[in-house]
């Protein structure tokens, strides 16, 4: 698959997927409050069985040259 096809994939993906949790929560707003907390707390134990899979960050190795001071007078 080339880039372009794969990117559109994961576009597609995340835009099925963000409409489904938007509408789970538009349905959320109409349950009682007790089982809207209910649905939550399923959700919330659903998402931390699947951690997400971001990558670390990378972070720049800075390299110090010198320091430089100004009195003024």
């Amino acid at each position: 698959m080339d880039d372009r096809k794969q990117s559109f994939a994961k576009m597609r993906d995340y835009r099925i997927a963000a409409g489904l949790f938007e509408s789970a929560f538009e349905a959320c707003k109409r349950l009682s409050s007790e089982d809207r907390q209910s649905l939550l707390t399923k959700i919330e134990k659903q998402c931390s069985r699947h951690p997400p899979t971001a990558q670390p960050k990378q972070y720049k190795t800075v390299e110090i040259i010198g320091i430089e001071i100004k009195q003024s007078s």
